[in-house]
């Protein structure tokens, strides 16, 4: 998938014989896992069979939409569809983290981007925070809003001074230790909602993930801890904003994070936490799918 013979009869024979069917690749297999997963009120709990809830549902239709599912199509037989129940779970949306994220889930929504405006703090932040920021302007801009828009250059600006000297970023503030996490996310909005002025600290960004792969392939939550799939999952889609092909990224002689994250998939698509740990298959499987796909947000 990803010789000719010369003889006459060969050929014919091989014409006659059924065709070999072609492996299912892990981002196709991962999708048909969520698929299954979906529950008949249209969205998604953290695990198959578990209630539905919004954070699954909407994290459900980033995953798809990313593996070129259509959440408006996205159905478990008679059921509702996808789309319907992260409009359902936006309704009830009131902080930034939850509005941003069902911003991304819809691909844009103008009532809920206005909420979302309507929620930025003085200092161009939302909540203060480095992660919901991050997520606020990669929302801002899934809804076409330019990098020229005042809310997003604001945020954009805050994030770019919360860099830490190492290149990353905390979910404390400048000056604490850096994370995976929040410099990944900070990453790939600086990449959506900066300028060419920004273009450095990507840069110094991409150098810090690079520095902490770990050496099984993948990233941890916090340096010095073991690997997880959500982790490098969000490392993957930050290496991707930053113009750098994850296939590529083996640290002192480390496998790539594609090839952790193919390892951490079972037979059914589902993607594991981490070695020791199934947590969460939904959101987990969601997440790892946007990486799969070689999408950013």
């Amino acid at each position: 998938m990803w010789r000719r013979r010369a003889i006459v009869g060969a050929l014919a024979l091989v014409a006659l014989a059924p065709a070999p069917a072609l492996a299912a690749s892990p981002t196709s297999r991962a999708a048909a896992y969520l698929q299954r997963a979906q529950n008949a009120d249209g969205g998604f709990g953290f695990a198959p069979g578990s209630a539905t809830t919004p954070i699954a549902t909407q994290w459900a239709a980033i995953g798809l939409r990313a593996a070129g599912h259509d959440p408006a199509r996205v159905r478990r037989g008679h059921g509702a569809t996808l789309r319907a129940a992260v409009v359902r779970s936006a309704g009830r949306a009131r902080d930034a983290s939850d509005t941003a994220r069902a911003i991304l889930a819809l691909g844009s929504s103008t009532t809920l981007t206005r909420r979302l405006v309507g929620l930025q703090k003085d200092d161009g932040s939302f909540d203060r925070l480095v992660t919901t920021t991050a997520f606020g302007v990669l929302a801002l801009r899934a809804a076409d809003r330019s990098t020229r828009d005042a809310a997003v250059r604001r945020a954009t600006a805050w994030l770019a001074g919360q860099q830490n000297t190492d290149g990353g970023w905390s979910a404390a503030g400048r000056g604490a230790a850096s994370g995976i996490d929040e410099t990944a996310a900070a990453l790939q909005a600086l990449v959506r909602g900066g300028t060419s002025r920004t273009a450095a600290r990507v840069r110094r960004a991409v150098r810090f993930l690079r520095a902490h792969q770990s050496p099984d392939g993948g990233f941890p939550l916090r340096v010095g801890d073991a690997s997880n799939a959500q982790s490098t999952a969000w490392a993957v889609q930050a290496l991707v904003a930053g113009g750098v092909d994850p296939a590529r990224v083996r640290h002192a002689g480390s496998r790539d994070p594609l090839a952790y994250l193919r390892s951490l998939q079972a037979a059914d698509g589902a993607v594991r936490y981490s070695r020791t740990s199934a947590q969460t298959p939904v959101w987990v499987t969601a997440q790892a799918l946007l990486a799969l796909a070689r999408r950013a947000f």
